[in-house]
């Protein structure tokens, strides 16, 4: 046995030599490194295998803008400001965008023309251009900041603003595989395991078995999100016999899933919300505990709607 650091910090005991190791990340059962606790979003610290720091103690940036096919270039000095900041940079430079409405309105349409203008010949400065292609680089916070109908308003802004937590330019390192995902795409993916979570004593088939109801309880996610140990009759961690760590009941994948719908300000709840149920003349079953299949598929439906799409 000995003591290593892994590229979190932690310090933790490697197994020498133990055969046929499972692999990291591996769940259901298997052993592997527990989810990091850290805020969604938030970048990992760079590993270093030399001193690369400058004299004042600061880490060298890397910027991989062009390893990615987005719009940022080289250079672009938003790359390492987190999304908050981005929003309220926008905000902020509002009252300079009208050149760019379409109808009165600001939309990612204008957002793609300004990231598109040449400095030299601009209406705008080229500190502006290259916050607006920096935005569209990044997916989530390019959903965050649009309002209902396609248009980026001051309050959307503000909301914004005030709700994004972390850096999700694509080029960030983290260990959340969401953290530059859209809440669309991690409807997606969620819905893509509902079958996996869901309480199967609650299924139901209706319309002579045309439609196949499933429910996921908001408690499992929770659970889920919090990443267990799989546990004996006694309540007692089930332990890897060959490394002595606790197996867990999940994926590494599953428990960034479930916190993305538990952590994200507003997603959860907008899940068991008029959004995803929509309204029925024998009562609405908002806020019941509940998610149903059919429900996110409305509220993917919705969402497009909302934003324009």
């Amino acid at each position: 046995m000995a003591e290593i650091v892994n590229n979190l910090g932690r310090t933790q005991i490697a197994v020498l030599n133990a055969p046929n190791n499972p692999s990291a990340g591996a769940g259901n059962g298997q052993f592997r490194h527990e989810v990091d606790n850290r805020a969604l979003g938030k970048p990992l610290p760079a590993l270093q295998t030399f001193n690369t720091r400058f004299a004042n103690g600061a880490d060298r940036h890397f910027d991989g803008q062009n390893l990615y096919g987005g719009m940022s270039k080289v250079g672009n000095p938003f790359v390492s400001s987190d999304d908050h900041l981005l929003a309220t940079d926008l905000k902020n430079n509002l009252q300079l965008l009208d050149a760019f409405k379409k109808d009165g309105r600001l939309t990612q349409g204008s957002l793609q023309e300004i990231a598109k203008e040449e400095p030299s010949s601009s209406k705008v400065s080229e500190r502006t251009i290259m916050l607006a292609r920096e935005i569209l680089n990044r997916p989530r916070l390019n959903d965050a900041i649009v309002a209902k109908g396609g248009e980026i308003t001051h309050e959307s802004l503000a909301k914004a603003g005030d709700s994004q937590i972390g850096n999700t330019n694509p080029n960030t390192q983290s260990a959340d595989p969401f953290h530059a995902k859209t809440d669309a795409q991690v409807v997606r993916a969620f819905r893509g395991k509902f079958d996996d979570w869901r309480d199967k004593s609650e299924d139901f088939s209706a319309f002579f078995g045309s439609e196949k109801h499933r429910y996921v309880k908001r408690e499992t996610i929770a659970e889920i999100s919090k990443d267990p140990n799989v546990t004996d009759n006694n309540g007692e961690a089930v332990r890897d016999p060959r490394t002595g760590f606790p197996l867990k009941k999940y994926t590494e994948q599953e428990v960034y899933l479930a916190k993305n719908l538990t952590e994200r300000p507003g997603l959860m709840d907008s899940l068991d919300s008029y959004k995803a149920n929509g309204f029925s003349l024998f009562g609405s079953r908002n806020d019941d505990g509940w998610l149903k299949n059919y429900s996110l598929d409305r509220w993917l439906q919705e969402d497009k709607q909302e934003r324009g799409i």
